[in-house]
């Protein structure tokens, strides 16, 4: 309202620029420094926030590729990592997209927030999930359908009323859906599973009276919350090591990893007649592709609706060929994409017989 009051262009007046030059002329008495400090605050609020960002996704992709390759090549891999793709991004115009894609991801976050809060304030005090919190991934399920599951339920919700699929009406309140559909999963999944996914191993506590321990594996001191005991080194290992480490394949806890927790799913869903299937490699196969058709509908989808948004009155005509053409490509990525996943798939196969 305050630059429309100043006759700036409403095509304008959403422009961050606009409002804090607008804010300055109150505070300065000529024009040039309100416009000089409008660039500083602009310079320093950019620097701040690419930096945090920077910092912040590094941790991701270093978590995530952690957990999925066993390596760690260092942050400063994952610092440029993660800048190559905001660069990517901004050359290839494609903000515009990321806008409603980031609308999307707000109610996938607001439904994971939530989710934490219940399971702290609601199935911690009713006994629905243990006391204290386990970090180590050395206790822990790879997936625990709790924290998923009514994560899953409350994004899907909430994402659906977003996009209209409940009508216009409840559209406005897609956050609140995200709100109390994970307030009430939540704890609805603890219940049913009986929490039995939290803990994947009785907890063995770290002998001796030292305040430190060291690690078998890096030989770094760590105190004895941060370590955990590794039956297949029958020593201390800490959880950076316990996610690299690739030789022992979760013999602390078979039973809690993806690729069982996977394969049992789809035994009490499937007939007995599937299971050989599963076992040699269907399963893995399945769990694979679970993981990379999203991702390509999400990616085919933003470049799509980049394209559309391009479009202008004399070129709408284009529509449904641009629309055949992006089918076409997603059914050709998705053609490629099954045989690399089978491709992979047969390879940790022969890794195993080796």
């Amino acid at each position: 309202w305050l630059a429309i009051s100043h006759m700036v262009p409403l095509e304008r007046a959403v422009d961050p620029n606009q409002m804090y030059l607008i804010a300055y002329e109150y505070v300065f008495p000529h024009y040039e420094w309100a416009v000089a400090a409008t660039v500083l605050f602009v310079v320093i609020s950019q620097l701040k926030i690419n930096v945090t960002n920077a910092y912040a996704g590094s941790l991701a992709w270093s978590n995530f590729f952690a957990r999925l390759t066993h390596s760690h090549p260092g942050r400063v891999v994952w610092v440029v990592f993660n800048i190559l793709i905001a660069l990517m991004l901004m050359e290839l115009d494609l903000f515009q997209a990321l806008g409603r894609v980031l609308g999307l991801y707000s109610n996938v976050a607001v439904a994971w927030m939530m989710v934490v809060v219940a399971d702290l304030v609601i199935n911690k005090p009713l006994g629905l999930s243990p006391p204290g919190i386990e970090f180590r991934r050395a206790y822990l399920y790879d997936i625990n359908p709790v924290g998923v599951g009514a994560m899953g339920i409350a994004s899907g919700l909430s994402v659906a009323t977003y996009v209209g699929l409940f009508g216009d009406t409840l559209q406005p309140f897609a956050i609140f859906i995200a709100l109390g559909a994970a307030l009430v999963s939540s704890p609805l999944i603890a219940w049913l599973t009986r929490g039995r996914y939290y803990i994947a191993r009785p907890v063995e506590p770290i002998a001796g009276t030292s305040a430190t321990h060291s690690c078998c594996i890096c030989g770094k001191d760590y105190e004895a919350d941060d370590l955990a005991h590794c039956p297949a080194y029958q020593d201390h290992i800490c959880s950076l090591c316990c996610s690299l480490d690739a030789r022992c394949h979760d013999l602390c806890k078979p039973h809690a990893r993806l690729g069982e927790q996977w394969a049992l799913l789809l035994e009490r869903f499937l007939p007995a007649q599937a299971r050989p299937f599963l076992d040699a490699g269907l399963g893995h196969y399945l769990l694979l592709m679970a993981g990379v058709v999203p991702l390509l509908v999400l990616l085919m989808g933003l470049l799509y609706y980049q394209e559309v948004l391009a479009l202008t009155d004399e070129t709408a005509a284009l529509l449904p060929a641009l629309q055949q053409s992006y089918q076409r490509a997603f059914a050709a990525l998705l053609l490629v994409s099954g045989v690399v996943a089978w491709w992979l798939v047969l390879t940790h196969k022969s890794r195993q017989v080796a």
